[in-house]
Order: structure tokens, then sequence, then C-alpha cells
């Protein structure tokens, strides 16, 4: 599984600048990733591992799962959707529900924190409360080179 493309097939226009609502909660098995200014060094590694990781805690994961990455400068955390088995609470498994603004960009990675801070300010002016911020990568970092970067930002609305 190691270097495997983890691109996820999406429609970038029915995503960009648009809101989305999670009416019923989702919940994402959590790791933690390495990465340079918000670029993802281990990304396609990283999801491999916690795929099996998941698996083997009793965790299912659909094969069109939602992938989500929390960015920061140097550590993140990549997210996996996953159904959490009965009864269990686990603290490497996120519960999100509610709305997203969700932004589509085509900035390189080493770029994506001024994307960010932009669509943050929007929001502000606008007098909405972001809780946190999280990266749907549509191109995954394997094939970037062919494809270029395709990335879908959601902020987490309070």
């Amino acid at each position: 599984m190691i270097g495997q493309c983890y691109c996820q097939h999406i429609d970038p226009a029915e995503w960009h600048e648009k809101e989305q609502t999670w009416e019923e909660p989702r919940f994402f098995y959590r790791v933690p990733t390495r990465l340079a200014m918000h670029n993802p060094l281990t990304y396609n590694e990283d999801i491999s591992f916690a795929m099996m990781e998941a698996k083997s805690k009793g965790y299912f994961i659909k094969p069109d799962a939602i992938i989500l990455l929390k960015s920061g400068l140097f550590r993140g955390e990549i997210l996996i959707e996953t159904k959490q088995p009965e009864g269990e609470k686990n603290p490497d498994c996120l519960r999100l529900q509610g709305s997203f603004y969700t932004f589509v960009s085509g900035a390189p990675f080493t770029r994506m924190g001024e994307v960010m801070d932009g669509i943050l300010r929007h929001l502000k002016k606008k007098g909405r409360t972001v809780r946190d911020v999280y990266l749907r990568l549509i191109t995954c970092p394997l094939c970037t080179g062919y494809k270029g970067y395709n990335t879908i930002i959601m902020a987490h609305l309070k």
C-alpha cells in the first residue's frame, strides 16, 4: 500500500465557495503526520498506515471514505472517515458535524497557509466564526506533478 495513490474523485465545482452541512455526525480516525510548511511529507504512507491500524482496531472504512488533513506548519493530522465500532469511544476518533464553508484552491501546499488566512479573513468580514480548518486533497501528493494541485479547504463554522 506504500506508494498508493489517494486522489479523491470529486467534482471541484460542487465544493467551490459553498456551504456544506453535515446533519449527522461523521467519525474520523486520526493519526499524526509530518509537514513542512503545510506540505505533507508522508501523506500517502500515513493514510495506508492509518487504514491498517483502524481496521485492526475494528473500524470499518468505506472504499470512498473522506480523507482530511488538519494542516500546520510542521505537523498535522490525517483524518479518515470511518464507522466507529458500537459502544467504543476512542480518543483517536474525531467526531465532526455541522456547517462547513468550502473553497477549492489550486495553490501548491507551500502557499496553503496564505490561502487559508485569506479565507479566514473573508469569513470574518462576513461575521462568520470558524472552529477549525481542514484540507481535503483532491490530488494526492504523488500525483501533483502531472495533475497539478487541487485542494478543498473546509472551514468548520460555529
